[in-house]
């Protein structure tokens, strides 16, 4: 059952309670009848033949007692799509309302648990809307900063599915300060998994969000994000360069910001001759900021790195191997461009 839509928005974090409308009171009271629904299972399968009778052959519609085993076949498929989404929200909402209780020693998993249910529904942008409409994004900062960091990682993840290409939702977690928050426990926080999570989170906010992104940069997040690549951790440095590259084709001009930062020496640092998804991701961060910017290109370039000899060694490891095509399209693209500064 949808949450009625609302014309204005309201970027708290618990917004006001609806009004109820003169035509939804009037339609409560039965000035506007409805058709009458079916009350039972057998109802249910007599309206679904008769609505569709139409399209079936010309022939006399017959109607038969099921088996027990079929009847509770058909029951259990029919309650699988008759969950009122906004009612289990809901219940697992106020599970978490009494997340902040919870002590270092505690047993987290009915609270995870409640978290990992909410993730079934809300990827879908009508039901994260709703789930804000329902008080839900009231559990997100007691979550995130929970002593267990199953919770902690949980919290980040359903900020970043919430706001995935929904601006509804990004704009309510940009006004309520997420943004220097998820930062911080990127910087901070000593669990991996939870830092990949916040990383996901911040990735998610800022998706074609200019605002969210400048947010992110006045607080330092560039600095901090591009110091996760000197831990050397596979998860960090695929969600990190991925998250880099986006940027940089969002405002062309971090591009420098990045290599001031000193951030293609730590990449060809990670790079290695064996074949590695990760350095797909790190190709193609290097492809970014070496268009069009000579001072990328000098960088690359200098001896002490010896790029296109370790780029043309990589590619002899991963010729005729479809696998790693693009990997070797980004390869070409960055040996282009050394090249063509030679010249």
């Amino acid at each position: 059952m949808p949450v009625p839509h609302r014309p204005a928005r309201d970027m708290a974090l618990v917004p006001a309670p609806e009004q109820q409308s003169t035509a939804s009171l009037a339609t409560q009271e039965g000035d506007v009848r409805q058709p009458r629904q079916p009350a039972s299972l057998q109802g249910l399968l007599r309206f679904c033949m008769e609505a569709t009778k139409a399209e079936d052959a010309p022939h006399d519609s017959e109607f038969q007692a099921m088996d027990d085993e079929r009847r509770k076949f058909l029951e259990n498929a029919l309650k699988a799509f008759t969950i009122d989404v906004v009612e289990e929200l809901q219940r697992q909402i106020n599970i978490l309302k009494n997340v902040e209780q919870i002590k270092a020693e505690d047993d987290p998993t009915r609270y995870s648990d409640a978290i990992e249910k909410i993730l079934e529904y809300i990827d879908n942008m009508d039901t994260a809307n709703d789930f804000h409409k329902i008080g839900g994004f009231m559990i997100l900062f007691p979550c995130i900063r929970s002593p267990h960091p199953k919770i902690r990682a949980g919290g980040c993840e359903l900020l970043a599915v919430l706001c995935q290409n929904n601006p509804y939702c990004q704009q309510i977690i940009i006004d309520n300060g997420f943004v220097p928050a998820l930062i911080r426990i990127v910087e901070e926080d000593e669990d991996v998994n939870v830092c990949v999570k916040a990383l996901y989170a911040i990735g998610g906010i800022t998706r074609d969000n200019r605002e969210a992104l400048e947010q992110f940069l006045s607080h330092n997040g560039l600095e901090v994000v591009v110091n996760t690549l000197t831990r050397n951790n596979d998860k960090f440095i695929t969600k990190t360069t991925f998250m880099l590259a986006t940027f940089c084709r969002m405002i062309p001009e971090l591009k420098e910001r990045l290599t001031d930062l000193n951030c293609i020496p730590t990449l060809i640092s990670l790079l290695s001759l064996d074949p590695d998804h990760s350095n797909e991701n790190i190709f193609a961060l290097l492809v970014e900021l070496v268009d069009g910017k000579e001072k990328s290109i000098q960088q690359c370039k200098e001896a002490k790195y010896n790029l296109k000899d370790f780029i043309h060694r990589y590619m002899g490891n991963i010729k005729q191997n479809d696998e790693y095509q693009e990997q070797e399209e980004y390869c070409k693209r960055l040996l282009h461009v050394l090249n063509a500064a030679e010249t």
